[in-house]
C-alpha cells in the first residue's frame, strides 16, 4: 500500500510539472501543430532525457550542487537568455513560412531530442525544482533510495504520458486551425520564448526560496 502512495504521488507530481505551461509545454503545443504528432514526441523524449539526468544528479549530488549553482547564476541565466532569445527569434521569423506554405523542409529527428534537451538544461528552475522535491523527500518523508527509485520512475512515466497526451491533442486540432491563426500562435510563442528568457535572466534568484517552492507540489 505503502509503494502504491509514493507511485501515486510521483505520477501527480509527473502530471503537474507537465501542465505547469513554461516553455516545454509550448513547444510541445506548437511543435505537434507545425510538425505532426511525433515530431512532439520527439521534444517530449529529449525533455525526459533531461530530467532523468537531472534527478540523478539531485540524488547522488545534491549538496554539491546546491552550493555550487550561486556560484555561477550569472552565467547560467546569461546563458538561458540568449537560448530563449534564439528560440524566440527563430518561431517568429519561420512563422512566416508556415503561412505561406514555405516550411515544408524535414528535420532530422535528433534535432528535435536536442530542442527538448536544451530547453531543460537553459531553464535553471527545472534543476532547483528536482532539487527541492529530491531534499523534501529525503529530509521529510524520510525516503528510502528504493522510494526514491519508485517515485521518479512514476514521475517520469506520468511526465512523458501527459506530453504524449499534449502532442495528441495538439496535432489532432491541426485541422480546425487555419494557416493564419498557426502564423500568429508561432509569433506568440516566440514571444513567450523571449519573455521566459527575459525573466530567468532578470530573476536575481534565490535558490533556497524555489527549492521551498518546489516542495509546496508534495504538500
Amino acid at each position: 500500500m505503502y509503494t502504491l502512495q509514493i507511485i501515486i504521488q510521483g505520477a501527480i507530481t509527473g502530471v503537474v510539472l507537465t501542465m505547469s505551461f513554461g516553455a516545454g509545454f509550448f513547444a510541445l503545443v506548437q511543435t505537434s501543430i507545425t510538425r505532426g504528432y511525433k515530431k512532439g514526441l520527439l521534444i517530449a523524449t529529449g525533455a525526459i532525457i533531461c530530467d532523468a539526468v537531472f534527478i540523478f544528479i539531485s540524488i547522488f549530488a545534491t549538496s554539491f550542487i546546491s552550493e555550487e549553482m550561486p556560484k555561477y547564476a550569472s552565467t547560467v541565466r546569461l546563458t538561458a537568455l540568449i537560448a530563449f532569445l534564439v528560440l524566440g527569434i527563430h518561431s517568429i521569423l519561420k512563422s512566416s513560412n508556415i503561412k505561406n506554405n514555405l516550411d515544408q523542409t524535414q528535420k532530422p529527428g535528433y534535432l528535435y531530442i536536442t530542442k527538448g534537451i536544451i530547453l531543460n538544461i537553459v531553464n535553471p528552475l527545472v534543476l532547483v525544482t528536482w532539487l527541492g522535491i529530491t531534499l523534501f523527500l529525503e529530509s521529510n518523508l524520510k525516503y528510502s533510495s528504493f522510494n526514491l527509485f519508485i517515485f521518479f520512475f512514476a514521475v517520469l512515466v506520468a511526465t512523458f504520458g501527459s506530453q504524449t497526451v499534449v502532442c495528441f491533442f495538439s496535432h489532432k486540432i491541426k485541422n480546425y486551425l487555419s494557416s493564419a491563426f498557426i502564423h500568429k500562435m508561432n509569433i506568440v510563442i516566440g514571444v513567450l520564448f523571449i519573455v521566459i528568457g527575459i525573466v530567468i535572466y532578470l530573476n536575481t534568484g534565490n535558490s533556497e526560496l524555489d527549492m521551498n517552492q518546489a516542495k509546496d507540489l508534495l504538500n
